[in-house]
């Protein structure tokens, strides 16, 4: 991975304010692991959002899933499925309870496809921290890259 601060850059690269849904109620992140970083930061010094690498893969964490369908953070959603694809132009999956993410991505040039499951076949796929039935093959899927 590229060191924190790049990737940091390029995750920030034309972001130049949060407009962040203000009746979503974020938890607060817990940065653990030493390639884990803050991407976003509240005036308490919470954590909103983090990136970090893991095995060859990578992930952007933030602390409520509204943010991921929040047409005003788009400059930053593009960054970071950009960031987060190690195969440029490979399709981005997400999964159906953030579908409108999907939309944001496809309105903006991306191949975005709604996926009930990880493909291996994907570069990036975006899943809510609700659903446990796909924990192994997440993390399978994130550590090849």
């Amino acid at each position: 991975m590229a060191t924190p601060s790049a990737a940091f850059e390029a995750l920030m690269n034309g972001v130049t304010s949060w407009d962040v849904p203000e009746d979503a109620v974020p938890c607060e992140l817990l940065l653990i692991g030493e390639a884990s970083f803050p991407v976003m930061v509240n005036d308490m010094g919470q954590v909103l959002i983090a990136a970090s690498s893991y095995g060859r893969g990578r992930l952007v964490v933030v602390s409520h899933e509204d943010y991921l369908v929040e047409a005003q953070l788009t400059p930053f959603l593009l960054n970071a499925v950009g960031w987060l694809c190690s195969s440029p132009g490979a399709p981005i999956g997400v999964h159906p309870s953030l579908a409108p993410l999907a939309k944001i991505l496809e309105g903006s040039g991306v191949d975005a496809k709604v996926e009930p499951e990880v493909k291996d076949s994907l570069g990036v796929y975006c899943i809510d921290a609700y659903n446990e039935t796909m924990t192994e093959k997440l993390v399978k899927f994130m550590k090849c890259g």
